[in-house]
């Protein structure tokens, strides 16, 4: 199973909002944290739709035979 470029994109996104955390002053470090959270929470939910439309388009596959049909 691999990762798919929109998950590791929102991975990469989260990362660096917690990179950029010591950089952010103490009263807004709170949307960093929240963003991160989100960007979480998006490559989560496009990483079990990759997976999911890769199970589908296999058995749709391989209900269809070695014709195609």
């Amino acid at each position: 199973m691999t990762v798919g470029r929109r998950s590791l994109f929102f991975l990469g996104v989260m990362a660096t909002c917690l990179l950029l955390v010591p950089a952010t002053p103490g009263e807004f470090r709170w949307v960093n944290y929240a963003m991160a959270g989100l960007a979480l929470f998006w490559a989560v939910a496009v990483g079990i739709e990759d997976v999911a439309t890769r199970r589908d388009v296999a058995h749709r596959d391989a209900a269809r035979g070695p014709d195609g049909r």
